[in-house]
């Protein structure tokens, strides 16, 4: 009968096989080491967006809860207005609620902002009313909050819908009114120069409506502190 031969690797069929397991080790590396940094910037990412998300929900909460603040225009003379101001390019006012601290009252502003490709960016800032209250407009406020809500947004503008002023609002309750008078949209709106606050307030992102609303409480509020209405 014949011998069986065992045949061994040569030292050259070895070095191959070395060369051939360093490339797979080699790539596995690289393949982990892409997915890791694809998985952690994903996850940045996402990390960024609940971020925003919640944000975005606190401030909306708080939008929820505005309501018409009366402040002294002129403490000599007593002059009393609405602690509101608006503009097409953004608008301040006042809610019973904060961002940083639910049960907290806080002035609050949304404003637009030029981005660095030349859009807009939603920008979303607040200053605590703890320790004081708010009687004049103009107090300094510590606006030490800040948020970037939306970015990159082509079309960003703010409209207030409400009456023209005090005197209209009052003629419409009046027995004696004989005018028929209809709340407007404008693009700005005073508190203090028309004594009186919107009852909603329009920001338009993208041909999207992002609508506040507001008591019609003006004249009652105003009420409380004088007897001339």
């Amino acid at each position: 009968m014949g011998q069986t031969t065992q045949r061994a690797f040569t030292l050259i069929e070895t070095l191959i096989a070395m060369v051939l397991l360093s490339l797979l080790m080699l790539g596995g590396a690289l393949a982990y080491d892409y997915f890791t940094q694809n998985w952690q910037r994903n996850k940045g990412n996402m990390d960024a967006a609940m971020e925003r998300h919640h944000i975005t929900t606190l401030v909306q909460r708080v939008t929820q809860h505005t309501y018409p603040k009366v402040v002294f225009k002129n403490m000599q003379m007593e002059q009393l207005g609405f602690y509101f101001l608006g503009r097409e390019e953004g608008f301040t006012a006042v809610a019973s609620a904060s961002v940083q601290s639910p049960n907290v009252p806080a002035v609050y502003r949304l404003f637009r902002e030029r981005n660095e490709d030349g859009n807009w960016r939603l920008v979303y800032e607040e200053a605590l009313l703890s320790g004081f209250v708010l009687k004049e407009t103009d107090r300094v406020l510590p606006f030490n909050f800040r948020r970037v809500l939306y970015d990159n947004i082509s079309e960003l503008n703010f409209s207030y819908f409400g009456w023209e002023n005090y005197d209209v609002r009052r003629d419409m309750i009046s027995a004696e009114n004989t005018v028929e008078h209809v709340p407007e949209w404008f693009s700005e709106y005073d508190g203090v120069q028309r004594v009186i606050h919107p009852m909603a307030i329009r920001i338009n992102l993208n041909g999207m409506s992002w609508l506040i609303t507001v008591s019609d409480a003006s004249i009652d509020i105003l009420g409380g502190y004088t007897t001339d209405v």
